[in-house]
């Protein structure tokens, strides 16, 4: 006698966005489906149009990085500038040197 297993439910196919990476990642999958249908070229202006979203997301998120990092620096500046001697400044600027070598190595060492 066969007995059927129940049946595991289908996910619905949705997907959060609520970041640049989870847009480029879901836009990888429908281009990667395109990709595999049995003709890819009558999608090709879904392709193209998927493609120029890919393109503008992975935009996004190097600009979004870019602005953190000319905040950080005007931060620095700010911060800087509210010594009283020079010499206080240059320690406060060689701190802060060693902390971000410090964090360098840190983000390697819980990538490896």
């Amino acid at each position: 006698m066969v007995t059927d297993k129940p049946k595991k439910p289908k996910g619905s196919g949705w997907r959060k966005i609520s970041s640049p990476e989870n847009l480029q990642s879901s836009l990888v999958t429908m281009l990667n489906k395109i990709l595999m249908s049995s003709d890819p070229l009558t999608h090709a202006g879904r392709f193209a149009s998927l493609a120029n979203c890919w393109l503008n997301a992975k935009r996004l998120e190097l600009e979004a990085g870019e602005w953190q990092e000319i905040k950080n620096r005007l931060e620095l500046i700010e911060q800087v500038q509210a010594f009283d001697s020079p010499s206080e400044a240059n320690d406060f600027k060689n701190n802060i040197k060693e902390l971000q070598k410090m964090i360098k190595v840190i983000d390697i060492e819980t990538s490896s």
